[in-house]
């Protein structure tokens, strides 16, 4: 039997919600449809956490990977846990003195929380966050590692549902070299 959404959000401050349905909105990409309000979102999760719940447990899904095709903004997506997700993109331009231009992210219920741009290279080849959002914790590295400048992501990703429900993941997402 599925866990009673008042049980499963005990703890959390109603202002969670407003707090990240605005980060959402301001995250929108163009073509986004509408604004996400606080108690849709609500709904997403509680409907994603009690699936999540009668499902059990599913190891961490990578659901879109890296083409390698150099030059050109790549995109990748981790399903971790539940309703949380992360997310990214890279391009990559090789050689010697190689860059990646990237982005990484958190999502919550396919709605993006939380991103961040930087930039890879061989001195700084990796790069770790740590983030607590409301009902969202977690911890995501994103590295260019090898011979073959392979991308890959690690981490945890938990959600709040009655107590932190958490996944690690471990995912080399494609190749450049």
């Amino acid at each position: 039997m599925a866990t009673d959404p008042s049980t499963g959000l005990h703890g959390i401050d109603p202002g969670v919600w407003e707090q990240l349905a605005k980060a959402i909105n301001e995250h929108k990409q163009d073509g986004d449809p509408g604004t996400t309000t606080a108690e849709e979102l609500k709904q997403r999760y509680i409907a994603e956490a009690q699936r999540f719940e009668d499902q059990g447990v599913a190891p961490p899904e990578v659901t879109q990977r890296l083409s390698g095709e150099a030059d050109r903004w790549d995109p990748w997506e981790i399903k971790v846990i539940g309703p949380v997700s992360v997310y990214g993109g890279l391009e990559f331009s090789g050689g010697t003195n190689w860059v990646a231009r990237a982005e990484a992210g958190i999502k919550l219920s396919g709605k993006v929380i939380w991103s961040e741009g930087f930039n890879l290279n061989p001195k700084l080849n990796s790069i770790s966050w740590e983030k607590s959002l409301g009902v969202v914790w977690g911890k995501l590295t994103v590295g260019i590692y090898g011979d073959n400048h392979c991308l890959t992501v690690s981490g945890e990703g938990c959600f709040w549902w009655g107590k932190w429900r958490c996944a690690g993941f471990n995912e080399t997402l494609g190749c450049f070299g």
